[in-house]
């Protein structure tokens, strides 16, 4: 029955926007698959969800679009301006593909359940929570809009695109190649006016949670870019509006124009957005072409029509966007789009399913890039969307002020132990999250292996220390130390070589090629621009750095046509097939392009490979003497402490009977000098032992020679005692022969 009164609420609140948001399809429990990496299954998640009885498997990866600094604004009755710092968001953003459909997009929050959007071919779904859900039931929804029957943009003297323009290709010869292009980043401020405000929700956080999905699913359509929108700042104008909102689209941006010059000068954007309700809007839309860097131009206006929902507002926001980096709209006798709608296309907004940008966009945003007036999109470095310093509880990872965080509900393995809404612990348990607590609550024995080593020559293994639930910070071999009997360094913790790399891209026997294959991936002219970029410009390999661009590879002919990489390139040179792979199709976990070599491989002497370009070791910073240091008995750790092999004694190695080894950073070994063996057994059994051994050896031994040299007598009072026999019985025979 609560069920049932859930699901009617949901599909109340969904009937209130009938002809905007969708028609109720199913009830799903999503299933996520878990990771045995924790980093990496924070940035690369799995879940399984249900549509009609079908089960999908999703496919995701973190989208990051909100800033460090990323605040909501609102004004008091009093016209006081106030701003929040919405942090739970920062982390729950993530957009991937359905395995069953791979061309489909899936846009998701995944903070208190998984909200969102999933577009396939022609179709689009949306799912959301079942409010106070015990079993994490969520709605599945198919996405639904009402033609708006609306012009897109108003026809006015600030030289907005017409409607019907036709599409007309631009000559430059120095237009771009939008594969070596650098990823670009877009700030937007985004102002939501009243009545929006309303018809959204009436509630900040309702609002500010619908517009960053909307910024979500505009940063999935313009990944064909490596284009990011990042949402600077939200203004809610939630008492009144600011400036007036009658009248058409143009009409408003021009006053909006006027107002932002004096009020947002301080607050970081590139453009800025007010976005405005309207039931039968004339039109939907108003900006500038190609004026996102221009400061005197660098605004426009958004209209929602009644008719569409999220989704469909997502594609006005896109288009929109798409004119200020220089797009058109497309012509349909010049653009297609495989298997999708066109995003610049007029029936984009009403439209379901997958939808991507034309060839004609394409082409319009490399003309755009090419010319020298981009340059406010070039400021990642000011700009770090992937981080934030506020603790987030659910998100399973301790931060400050937490005392345990096992994720959310569906994730939390100690509930008897962890509040996961507040993160406190429960009563007086010892623990309630992490590596190193029981299912009892109780902290694992000291020296219980929490973080086992993944390479043997350059990782090692970590311990619980017994006073805390997390395991120690990860220690590894310092760069630069050699490995792999000196034809390697350590790197990371890993024994970096072009082996392991290509073993792991295109499978087990696949090695690092000859120096001719590297010399023909990365020298030929046309395919030289492999070693990074500089002002945006891809760079070719000089002669020392042919080793640090592209990874060519070598494999076994059986495995010739087993590799999983799709985009493989093949080159026969000196009896050899050299293999390579295309930019941009393998990615790392930690978001570099498995394309390249590695950075801490070995490229020479004394060289290694960083930012594909080949410098001396010296520069890598290994500046610890283990020889010294760890008296011949260890090497150096990251650290920059001993790691002791065992039978030693961190921190300097010293000879001591029974000793595992390790460091004082591994978590097996404490200041008190005690340590403990992989089992957790401490070791002062082996003090006692070897105490017990020092005491009675000296008596051992004594004893040991006062029988040594008690049978020694034995044996010479024995030679005697035969010597005198064998003389007194010559001394008889002689007696009796004189007889």
């Amino acid at each position: 029955m609560f069920l049932l009164l859930a699901l009617l609420t949901e599909l109340g609140r969904l009937q209130a926007h009938e002809g905007s948001e969708g028609i109720f399809l199913h009830v799903t429990v999503p299933r996520k698959i878990k990771s045995n990496d924790s980093e990496v299954s924070e940035r690369k998640m799995i879940y399984i969800i249900t549509i009609d009885g079908q089960p999908y498997t999703l496919h995701l990866r973190k989208q990051s679009f909100l800033p460090q600094n990323f605040l909501v604004y609102t004004y008091n009755e009093t016209g006081s301006l106030h701003s929040e710092s919405p942090y739970f968001m920062m982390h729950c953003h993530y957009q991937g593909y359905a395995a069953e459909f791979p061309n489909s997009f899936v846009t998701l929050s995944i903070c208190s359940g998984l909200r969102g959007f999933l577009q396939f071919e022609n179709i689009s779904y949306g799912i959301e929570p079942v409010e106070s859900s015990a079993r994490f039931e969520h709605i599945i929804y198919q996405m639904k809009n009402n033609d708006p029957n609306v012009s897109i943009l108003a026809v006015n003297y600030s030289h907005i695109w017409q409607k019907d323009q036709p599409y007309k290709v631009p000559l430059n010869s120095q237009i771009k190649n939008l594969s070596k292009l650098l990823p670009q980043y877009l700030e937007i401020y985004i102002i939501v006016e009243k009545a929006l405000y309303d018809y959204m929700g009436s509630e900040m956080m309702a609002v500010t949670q619908k517009i960053v999905q909307v910024i979500g699913l505009v940063n999935t359509m313009f990944t064909q870019f490596k284009l990011t929108a990042i949402l600077s700042s939200l203004e809610l104008w939630s008492n009144e509006n600011q400036i007036s909102t009658s009248g058409d689209a143009d009409d408003i941006l021009q006053r909006f124009l006027a107002w932002k010059r004096d009020y947002l000068i301080l607050r970081p954007h590139d453009i800025a957005y007010l976005l405005v309700y309207r039931k039968h809007p004339k039109y939907v839309g108003a900006t500038f072409p190609g004026t996102v860097c221009n400061k005197s131009y660098d605004a426009g206006i958004a209209m929602y029509p009644d008719a569409i929902g999220l989704e469909g507002f997502s594609v006005i926001i896109a288009q929109l966007l798409g004119i200020n980096v220089g797009l058109t709209y497309d012509d349909i006798t010049q653009c297609f789009c495989l298997r999708a709608t066109c995003i610049m296309s007029h029936e984009a907004v009403s439209a379901s399913g997958r939808k991507i940008f034309s060839n004609c966009s394409m082409h319009d945003y490399r003309y755009f890039v090419s010319k020298s007036e981009t340059k406010c999109l070039q400021k990642l470095s000011n700009l770090q969307p992937l981080h934030q310093n506020q603790p987030v509880c659910g998100n399973g990872i301790l931060e400050s002020n937490e005392e345990c965080d096992c994720g959310n509900k569906n994730e939390c393995q100690f509930k008897k132990c962890c509040d996961y809404n507040t993160c406190k612990l429960k009563g007086s348990v010892k623990c309630g999250s992490g590596p190193c607590c029981t299912s009892k609550c109780e902290l694992s024995i000291a020296g219980t292996p929490c973080r086992k080593s993944i390479d043997p020559e350059c990782d090692f293994t970590e311990y619980c220390n017994g006073t805390s639930s997390n395991c120690v910070p990860d220690t590894y071999a310092l760069n630069g130390r050699l490995c792999k009997l000196g034809t390697a360094y350590c790197y990371n913790g890993r024994c970096q070589t072009t082996d392991n790399q290509c073993a792991k891209i295109f499978g087990k026997g696949a090695q690092g090629a000859p120096f001719a294959c590297f010399k023909e991936v990365n020298s030929l002219h046309e395919r030289s621009e492999n070693c990074g970029f500089k002002n945006s410009q891809p760079l070719p390999c000089e002669r020392k750095d042919v080793l640090c661009g592209k990874l060519a590879c070598v494999q076994p002919h059986k495995n010739a046509n087993k590799s999983d990489v799709q985009s493989t390139v093949y080159s026969y040179i000196q009896d050899h097939v050299c293999v390579s792979i295309a930019t941009g199709s393998s990615m790392r976990s930690d978001g570099t392009d498995n394309a390249y070599v590695a950075d801490g491989t070995m490229c020479g002497p004394e060289m290694y490979c960083v930012n594909k370009t080949c410098r001396k070791v010296h520069l890598m910073g290994y500046n610890c003497n283990a020889t010294t240091k760890c008296k011949g008995k260890g090497i150096c750790n990251n650290f920059g402490n001993c790691q002791c092999f065992p039978g030693h004694k961190p921190p300097d190695c010293k000879f001591q009977f029974g000793s595992p080894g390790g460091s004082i950073d591994d978590g097996n070994f404490q200041k008190s000098g005690d340590f403990y063996t992989e089992k957790g057994y401490n070791t002062h059994w082996n003090n006692w032992f070897i105490l017990s051994f020092c005491i009675f050896l000296p008596f051992f031994i004594v004893f040991t020679t006062v029988i040594f040299k008690r049978n020694e007598i034995r044996k010479s009072c024995n030679r005697e005692n035969a010597e005198y026999n064998r003389n007194s019985s010559i001394v008889s025979e002689s007696d009796d022969v004189g007889h």
